[in-house]
């Protein structure tokens, strides 16, 4: 679970990373110094305070919001096959033009994409056994391919006991909008004010109960499209999303169509040609790490009213063994600090742990929000 933690080194980080031993080096209570607010955006949908969720009753409001959202639009409760071709821009080696299938029939389950220089063939022909064949054998996804299938099948989370639920209303085009911020592993910690930087916003329409915008970190924000009126055994599909990374949009894509799968006698459903590549899925969406540590090259202030704190929001392709790729800066409240939370990243991902044979190699989005601890003065 995420925890915020502190300072030389990172002392507990995701399940899938190395843990340090390195000692504490200072016992400032951290959560006492105040953060700067997120950067302004026009997709930023709160605007104002979030209201914190402090009984049952409340909670299972803002989770059943959440859960009906994705059920309204939950093109796999049934068999299905998706097409999608999305747009990617902004600089990266993944940017450029792509189509996506997804094809789930019975226990198995196929999804292709056809990218810039990049070709995938994944098939799962058991999938309560969860061995995959494919014909990349790598595994190393590119992270527009990720940003894209994270968007369409795992923007809304399972809300645990330590999740952290506040809730805020907002408006779209006119249109009121119910939002919810979470922040997973939160533990006993409580947030105020409005979106905190380790919020997750999900805001639906409050007729419709259509997820309509998604932020996994402020910054980046996922916006959905239904104006075409898809229908697909009753779920709403959503004929379009765009991506936006610090005002600009980075993918937009579309919806080519949803009908029934082919018969399960269909030569797509055969791993001819296929090679087993290991047990688990290609790509894990990821979520908001918050790291707090020292700003480097400045000495440790003494007490929390000497201190401030800069915040670097950023993620990248965690594939492989650590490799890092990919990388970019989603929010910044200084910029001379990004090359350092840049630095900082890429050596928490080597520290992932190595996989046991047999494991399907695996490409993640990284979020990381990197809390750096200055002078106040």
């Amino acid at each position: 679970m995420p925890l915020r933690f502190l300072v030389a080194l990172v002392v507990a980080v995701p399940a899938a990373l190395a843990q340090s031993s390195a000692p504490r080096v200072s016992r400032l209570d951290v959560n006492a110094i105040p953060r700067p607010p997120i950067p302004a955006d026009p997709l930023e949908l709160v605007s104002g305070e979030a209201q914190a969720v402090t009984n049952a009753e409340q909670r299972m409001a803002a989770v059943s919001l959440l859960d009906k959202a994705r059920q309204l639009s939950n093109v796999r409760a049934q068999p299905y096959d998706l097409k999608t071709s999305f747009t990617a821009s902004g600089g990266l080696v993944s940017d450029g033009a792509w189509m996506l299938e997804d094809t789930s029939r019975a226990r198995m389950y196929r999804w292709t994409a056809n990218g810039p220089n990049y070709s995938a063939i994944n098939f799962y022909p058991n999938t309560v056994a969860n061995g995959l064949y494919g014909n990349q054998g790598s595994g190393v996804l590119p992270l527009r391919l990720i940003q894209a299938r994270s968007a369409i099948f795992f923007a809304i989370p399972k809300v645990g006991p330590q999740a952290s639920v506040r809730t805020a209303m907002g408006e779209l085009n006119g249109a009121e909008e119910q939002c919810v911020l979470l922040v997973i592993g939160a533990g006993n910690r409580t947030f105020t004010g409005g979106r905190n930087w380790e919020e997750a916003e999900y805001c639906v329409d409050a007729q419709s109960g259509l997820l309509t915008q998604y932020s996994p970190v402020p910054g980046l924000y996922i916006r959905y499209d239904y104006s075409a009126g898809i229908k697909f055994h009753n779920k709403s599909i959503a004929n379009a999303f765009t991506i936006s990374e610090s005002g600009q949009t980075v993918l937009d894509a579309k919806t080519v169509g949803v009908a029934d799968p082919p018969p399960a006698t269909d030569p797509m459903f055969s791993t001819a040609g296929l090679s087993p590549l290991g047990v688990g899925r290609a790509m894990n969406p990821g979520f908001n790490w918050p790291i707090v540590l020292n700003a480097p090259g400045q000495p440790m202030p003494t007490s929390t009213t000497d201190a401030a704190i800069q915040v670097i929001a950023l993620y990248g392709n965690l594939a492989g063994e650590g490799q890092l790729t990919e990388i970019e800066i989603l929010s910044s409240t200084d910029s001379s600090l990004n090359q350092a939370a840049i630095s900082r990243a890429a050596d928490i991902a080597r520290r992932r742990v190595p996989t046991q044979p047999g494991v399907t190699q695996q490409s993640s989005q990284m979020f990381l929000t990197f809390e750096f601890i200055t002078s106040a003065h």
